[in-house]
């Protein structure tokens, strides 16, 4: 071989050699973060950190921060690894409570990374930290008054009718149905009800655009998977590649459609009662200032305030909040509905008392299902907490440090930029908190369970300032779905049913891996 073609296979030997070193490198130098600090945490995997079950696909995100959680039981907190990024995990509610709410102007924000340009329907409440969130959420927060609910209420039923109009014929032929995605498509439809003012259609047609949209976001795939994991954890190579949490097709089909929806209520000078015209009239405000109470309080103080006083909400800043408002609205509601449903399918002496419960309600409103009715149902709320608290949507609270903060009664100091982690599903699942966890169980629910308990070990919406938003609106169409189902029909399992539930390890919410497949029947 001559002696040029060696030096460059040499040359590309090392260069490559370097390369790997400079790529391990980078995956390991923060390894000994947690150790410096004398913090409590497992031994680190080059490239995976402690996540090399959930990259894998192994596992699911909620199991895997339950095993976590398990491990370090004489601690308050622990140091995990999610790839490079060392993050703190905390177990002690009380230190969970000083976090989400008393120390909370140390942890504003979500850690998610913004970027109106690359990824406009990123820039919604969800994601949003400093000025802009505080002003948009109070701005927003109206939305969701129990005066607006009750307005809500008769949309939200008129889809329920659809629903129950939908599953006549399989209940009456007593067939097996896969309920998780019957359920999406109700709650589709009533997004579109609700925040559009748009009939979707999404219960009778397949090919209905917006349960398809829906559906692309949450489907995971190889490709779904890798975008977040840059995102999250090598975001500089996500910027340079110009890689966004939503794909480009999504991102123009929400920003056509609210904008065309927009211009036609303008021109029209049509007004509706839903989500979007609250919108449409902050744009039309010209701009969002502080004049408000959560700006002035002290809970949400930031670090300073942003120079300016006002912001203009843009029509993409519009998109975004009604994209959020279609993303949490369907899917957390569907799957707590879906898992609700399974569970009263394995426990039908929980279902038969749900019923009767429903059935004397209805009785007293002329067989009328009934906004009063629905929020004096005491069992269907223990129903619902408990299924929120066994299958919580949101496995992991999410926080950044924002300015350096000791952890009260200890020596370590929360550095600026750290993530905090708050295992939900782990603290749901803990059975010194819940005695038999994996037990079904409507009574840890009463007054006098409740009161035994921690307040923040039961987080299924979060907690403090950045509580979910649309926490009443979830519930509100979560019950009404489920009363309308009850009060007519009768679910059981099936052979296709899977017991226990599998959990999906390639979903970023709370989600059953092979659907929920389940037999129904219409009610004596």
């Amino acid at each position: 071989m001559e002696p040029l073609v060696i030096r460059v296979l040499w040359y590309l030997l090392i260069i490559g050699a370097c390369m790997l070193f400079g790529v391990y490198w980078y995956f390991t130098c923060t390894f000994g973060y947690w150790k410096k600090k004398g913090v409590p945490h497992l031994k680190p995997e080059p490239f995976f950190g402690n996540m090399k079950e959930l990259t894998l696909l192994r596992t699911s995100l909620p199991e895997l921060f339950q095993k976590i959680y398990h491990q370090f039981e004489s601690h308050r907190y622990a140091g995990v690894y999610q790839s490079r990024v060392p993050s703190l995990m905390i177990r002690d509610p009380e230190l969970i409570k000083s976090i989400l709410v008393k120390d909370f102007q140390h942890f504003p924000h979500r850690g998610l990374k913004v970027d109106e340009n690359r990824d406009p329907l990123s820039a919604n409440l969800f994601n949003l930290g400093g000025y802009k969130w505080r002003m948009l959420r109070t701005k927003i927060s109206p939305t969701f008054t129990s005066g607006k609910m009750k307005m809500m209420f008769q949309l939200i039923e008129e889809c329920a009718q659809q629903l129950r109009e939908y599953l006549a014929e399989p209940a009456e032929k007593e067939r097996e149905v896969e309920m998780k995605e019957i359920l999406a498509k109700f709650t589709t439809e009533v997004i579109g009800t609700c925040a559009f003012g748009l009939q979707f259609n999404a219960i009778e047609d397949p090919h209905s655009e917006f349960r398809r949209m829906g559906r692309a976001v949450f489907k995971p795939t190889l490709m779904s998977n890798v975008r977040r994991f840059t995102l999250a954890f090598i975001p500089e190579l996500a910027k340079i590649f110009n890689i966004s949490f939503i794909t480009k097709d999504v991102t123009d089909f929400f920003l056509k459609a609210v904008k065309e929806t927009v211009t036609y209520r303008e021109e029209n000078n049509i007004r509706r009662n839903d989500f979007l015209q609250l919108l449409i009239d902050l744009k039309n405000k010209g701009h969002l200032d502080g004049d408000n109470e959560l700006d002035k309080s002290k809970e949400t103080s930031e670090v300073s305030k942003e120079s300016e006083d006002k912001f203009e909400l843009s029509d993409n800043l519009l998109a975004a909040q009604v994209f959020l408002f279609f993303l949490a609205g369907f899917e957390t509601s569907s799957t707590t509905m879906s898992f609700c449903l399974h569970e009263l399918a394995v426990n039908p002496d929980i279902q038969t008392k749900l019923q009767e419960e429903i059935d004397s309600f209805s009785a007293e409103s002329g067989g009328k299902i009934t906004y009063d009715g629905i929020h004096k149902m005491q069992y269907l709320d223990k129903v619902v907490s408990e299924t929120l608290r066994k299958y919580p949507p949101v496995p992991i609270l999410v926080r950044e440090c924002t300015e350096p903060y000791r952890i009260p009664d200890s020596d370590l100091t929360v550095e600026k930029g750290n993530r905090i982690l708050i295992p939900v599903y782990a603290i749901h699942h803990d059975p010194k908190i819940y005695p038999e966890p994996k037990r079904f169980d409507p009574d840890r629910f009463t007054e006098e369970k409740i009161s035994q308990r921690h307040h923040y070990s039961y987080l299924p919406f979060g907690e403090g300032p950045r509580i979910c938003t649309g926490m009443r609106f979830g519930i509100l169409q979560t019950k009404i779905g489920l009363v309308s189902l009850l009060s007519m029909y009768e679910f059981s399992v099936c052979s296709k049913t899977v017991i226990p539930v599998r959990i999906d390890p390639k979903t970023i919410v709370t989600s059953p891996i092979d659907g929920n497949w389940l037999k129904i029947r219409r009610r004596n």
